[in-house]
């Protein structure tokens, strides 16, 4: 079973890894508001009855209890978050916006810090600093010493933007556990779904632009990342613990570069010093204090 969690956890971060591929390729095709909607509309369609069929929520009663919650998440993860990462991919890598995803525990780490005054250990304030510097690096292109003065790729901090906006709605995941996990994920995205709906008429459907090819990575992204991806998360979570569950998330960013250079990609020295150093304190950070529960630690992964 263990074996089993292992590989489901690397097909989960691997699924992950082509959200940002597949969500690059079809920028070309679709406007990043209409990538949002498309996705999470096709989920939708398969969160619903997969909820219905493990769980049997009482969707009236849950939304009655939880709807500002509800709300507030769908606005954060489904349309925000979204939204600014498929329109970073629009200016930036694939592989660089996976490098700033894994940013997102540090981030988590440090809205805990101020705004929940939870303690930390030494190791992730270490991991917290790490990951910052390595980001940067990325961003900067590996010109720190001429931090204030380097012309940032907009791409990069639009994905950096979303990251804080996903951090935001994590710490919300944290105070909440009464919802089961796939009603929460098709609650929140028929929420968003509908909120995107009057942003679409800003941006006209692309009818002349669309292949085949996008049709099929809208598809991919709806059901691979959005729903598989959740299932073998949540199955990893249940067996092995979510601390070290949550360490694979490392794997995103290798995947993705992976998958780049197979594409034909190439990856400058930046990209790879500022990853290593990124993933290093992702490692750090997920070096928990003895005396808190590691199922509690993290919250179950929705964003990618």
């Amino acid at each position: 079973m263990r074996y089993r969690a292992w590989i489901l956890l690397l097909l989960a971060n691997l699924f992950w890894a082509g959200n940002m591929i597949f969500g690059k390729l079809s920028t070309s095709e679709f406007p990043a508001i209409w990538i949002a909607f498309l996705r999470w509309a096709v989920a939708v369609l398969f969160l619903i009855p997969i909820a219905q069929l493990l769980e049997r929520p009482s969707w009236l009663q849950i939304w009655k209890k939880h709807w500002a919650f509800i709300a507030l998440s769908a606005v954060l993860n489904i349309v925000i978050y979204c939204y600014l990462s498929y329109a970073s991919l629009q200016l930036t890598s694939a592989t660089n916006g996976a490098l700033i995803n894994t940013l997102t525990p540090a981030l988590i780490m440090l809205f805990s810090f101020v705004l929940l005054k939870e303690k930390g250990s030494i190791f992730q304030v270490i991991g917290l600093i790490t990951s910052f510097i390595g980001v940067l690096i990325v961003l900067t292109k590996g010109s720190l010493l001429q931090l204030i003065h380097t012309p940032y790729n907009k791409g990069d901090l639009l994905m950096f933007l979303g990251v804080f906006c996903f951090a935001a709605y994590s710490l919300l995941v944290k105070k909440v556990k009464s919802i089961p996990a796939f009603t929460f994920v098709a609650m929140m995205a028929s929420v968003g779904t509908v909120v995107m709906i009057p942003f679409l008429f800003m941006q006209p459907f692309p009818g002349d632009k669309v292949t085949s090819f996008g049709i099929l990575g809208i598809l991919y992204l709806g059901i691979f990342p959005s729903v598989g991806s959740q299932m073998f998360w949540n199955y990893g979570i249940k067996v092995l613990g979510a601390s070290k569950t949550g360490i694979t998330m490392n794997l995103v960013p290798v995947f993705t570069a992976i998958i780049s250079v197979i594409l034909g990609q190439s990856l400058v020295i930046s990209q790879i010093i500022g990853g290593l150093l990124t993933i290093a304190g992702m490692l750090l950070t997920s070096i928990r204090r003895r005396q808190r529960s590691p199922e509690n630690d993290i919250a179950p992964r929705l964003d990618q």
